[in-house]
C-alpha cells in the first residue's frame, strides 16, 4: 500500500520533471523498500520542484485546470456572497440613494433579475439536444462503440448534475440560501448563483467531446452557453447602473466587493462558454477532416 501511494505521489510533480525524472523515479520506487519515510521526501520533492518549476528543462506555461479555476472561482463568488447581497446597511442606503435618484431605478433592478433568470434557463436549456442526442445514440448500432460509451456517460453524467441544478434552483425559490436585503439584494441574487449553473452545465459538453459524432450538439450548447453569459454580463450592467447611482450612499468596501463579484461572475460564465465553443469547434474540425 505505501508503496501504491509512493507512486501516486509522482503524479504531484510537473509535467517537465516527471518527463525528465519520472520513470527513473519510478524504478527506484519499484526496486527498493518503501517506508511512510519516503512518502514523505516524495511529497517534498514535489513541493520544491514546483518551487523550482522555472529552471526545469523542457518547462511549460502553467496551466490550471478548467474544473479547479471554475471551483474557485464559484468559491470566491460564495465567499462573497455574505458581504454582497445580505449586507442589508449597504443594500438598502444604495437603493435608496438610487431610487430618489432617478424614477427607472425599478425599470434597471426588475431588468437585472429577469436577465439572470433568463441566464440560467438559457444555460439548464443549452444541453437539451445534446442529451436527447446522447440517449438516442447510447443504444444506436450504427453508432461507433466509442460514441455509445460516451452517450451513455453523458445521460448519466446529466442525471447526476439535474441534482445540483436542482438544489440552486430550489434554493433561489423557497429563500434556502439566505433572504437578500431590499430591491437591490434581489437583482443581484442571480449574478451570484447562475455563472455556478452554468458551470456545472459545461460538464456534459466536456464529457460529449470525447464523441465526434456529438460535436454538432457540442457546439450548440457552446453558442447558447455563450448566450447566456451575455445575458448574465447585461444583468450586471444593470446592477452596475444602481450602484453608480447610490454612489453617495455607499462605502467603498461595499462597491468592491460587489465590483469583484461582478468581475467573478462575468468572467466564470465567459470561460464556461468559451471552453465550449472551442471544444465545439475542435470536435465539428475532427469530424470534417475525418
Amino acid at each position: 500500500m505505501i508503496r501504491v501511494i509512493a507512486e501516486a505521489v509522482l503524479s504531484l510533480y510537473p509535467r517537465a520533471w516527471r518527463q525528465r525524472y519520472g520513470a527513473e523515479v519510478a524504478d527506484l520506487i519499484a526496486s527498493r523498500p518503501v517506508r511512510p519515510r519516503t512518502v514523505l521526501d516524495l511529497v517534498r520533492g514535489a513541493a520544491d520542484a514546483w518551487l523550482r518549476y522555472r529552471r526545469l528543462p523542457g518547462r511549460g506555461p502553467v496551466r490550471i485546470p478548467l474544473p479547479l479555476m471554475l471551483a474557485l472561482a464559484g468559491a470566491a463568488l460564495w465567499f462573497l456572497w455574505s458581504p454582497g447581497i445580505l449586507d442589508a446597511a449597504g443594500l438598502r442606503a444604495t437603493w435608496a440613494q438610487a431610487s430618489g435618484a432617478v424614477t427607472f431605478a425599478g425599470l434597471l433592478q426588475e431588468t437585472a433579475s429577469r436577465l439572470f433568470v433568463v441566464a440560467g434557463l438559457v444555460g439548464v436549456l443549452s444541453v437539451a439536444p445534446l442529451l436527447i442526442s446522447a440517449y438516442a445514440a447510447r443504444n444506436d448500432p450504427t453508432q461507433g462503440l466509442v460514441t455509445r460509451a460516451t452517450a451513455q456517460l453523458v445521460v448519466g453524467t446529466g442525471l447526476v448534475l439535474a441534482v445540483p441544478v436542482a438544489l440552486v434552483f430550489a434554493g433561489l425559490a423557497f429563500g434556502l440560501m439566505g433572504s437578500p436585503a431590499g430591491p437591490l439584494g434581489d437583482a443581484m441574487t442571480g449574478g451570484f448563483v447562475m455563472p455556478v449553473i452554468l458551470a456545472l452545465v459545461l460538464g456534459l459538453p466536456m464529457t460529449a467531446s470525447a464523441a465526434p459524432a456529438l460535436g454538432a450538439q457540442v457546439r450548440g450548447s457552446g453558442v447558447q452557453l455563450a448566450v447566456a453569459a451575455i445575458f448574465n454580463g447585461l444583468a450586471w450592467l444593470s446592477v452596475g447602473a444602481l450602484v453608480v447611482l447610490g454612489l453617495p450612499g455607499e462605502s467603498w468596501t461595499f462597491v468592491a466587493v460587489v465590483a469583484a463579484s461582478a468581475v467573478l461572475s462575468v468572467g466564470m460564465s465567459a470561460v464556461v462558454a468559451m471552453s465550449a465553443l472551442r471544444r465545439g469547434r475542435a470536435m465539428t474540425g475532427r469530424l470534417n477532416h475525418a
